[in-house]
């Protein structure tokens, strides 16, 4: 893991913000639903967004470790 500040989010939070928007529109609700047969779960994407935004507001450690695991 990288020290201090230098360490940056793989994305920006917009883009996280923006995956979370798409997630819970009607139109992928409504694709999801038929080509898997369950609705869609927008979780991750949620996370991923306090996370970044967390770690942009008070540069948390758990906010890095969560956003971290994530791009594995």
């Amino acid at each position: 893991m990288a020290e201090g500040n230098n360490w940056m989010p793989p994305r920006p939070c917009e883009a996280y913000q923006a995956e979370w928007k798409l997630c819970r529109s009607a139109r992928n609700f409504l694709h999801h639903y038929y080509v898997h047969g369950e609705l869609p779960t927008c979780d991750q994407w949620l996370r991923d967004l306090t996370s970044c935004r967390d770690w942009e507001e008070r540069h948390s450690t758990e906010a890095q470790i969560s956003l971290a695991a994530g791009v594995q």
